[in-house]
């Protein structure tokens, strides 16, 4: 991806296949009304997951990462650098809204990979499983069953949600395996092609101990880290 455009109008413009609606066609000419409408639509993307989203000073700067995340624009972000090239892990406590940024996100890309680009981006869009259904998968059906996920050929992005929550040493027929931390070592290989995302409980720290040190070391080029903090949202 390219670091260094300006606005949605210029990142639109470089699409090589572009078959809008001719009012969609208009808008995006004009730099500033694109930017309204494509905010507009990830709020509105976030509040058809969870219809009682509220943007706050909790999830501002979170939004605005995201925002720019998609339309490519690299820079500082609360503390750290935001690079369009990697993915996103969200990390927080339980309860701050990091899977519904995240599923909101999912249908963000979807929406901007139709309308603005005509499906023509292979890095717009994910799948949204859970740690947990991922290590089931292996579980229930050997490698078979996360093939989807770490095989190039036939891989895709992909959020994992609530990494970390998952059982550390699923069994498939009596052979253990730490599935979150095969699916992120071979995903890594493929980084520039397709992104992973994730959500997780955990700390930075507490990564090492969860995956292993040549885990915690290879998340630091696949993800953007960008800390989800406060109380719970849930009542």
């Amino acid at each position: 991806m390219e670091n260094n455009l300006k606005t949605v109008a210029e990142v639109i413009n470089q699409a090589t296949l572009v078959q809008q609606p001719e009012s969609l066609k208009r808008l995006n000419s004009d730099s500033r009304q694109a930017e309204s409408f494509w905010k507009q639509k990830l709020v509105e993307c976030m509040t058809s997951v969870s219809p009682g989203f509220v943007i706050d000073a909790r999830n501002r700067r979170e939004l605005d990462a995201l925002y720019r995340w998609v339309w490519e624009r690299a820079g500082r972000i609360m503390g750290g650098s935001l690079d369009p090239c990697k993915g996103i892990m969200l990390c927080g406590p339980i309860g701050t809204g990091k899977s519904t940024l995240m599923k909101g996100l999912q249908k963000y890309e979807s929406l901007v990979n139709r309308y603005a680009f005509a499906f023509s981006r292979k890095d717009l869009g994910f799948a949204f499983v859970s740690a947990a259904e991922i290590s089931l998968r292996y579980a229930e059906q050997g490698i078979d069953g996360i093939i989807r996920y770490v095989q190039r050929e036939c891989a895709s992005g992909l959020c994992i949600d609530e990494l970390g929550r998952e059982p550390s040493d699923a069994k498939h027929f009596g052979t253990g395996l730490n599935v979150i931390q095969t699916v992120l070592q071979l995903r890594y290989e493929f980084r520039y092609e397709y992104c992973t995302h994730a959500t997780t409980n955990l700390e930075l720290n507490d990564i090492p101990a969860r995956y292993g040190i040549y885990i915690a070391d290879r998340c630091k080029e696949m993800f953007n880290i960008i800390h989800v903090n406060g109380d719970t949202r849930r009542k």
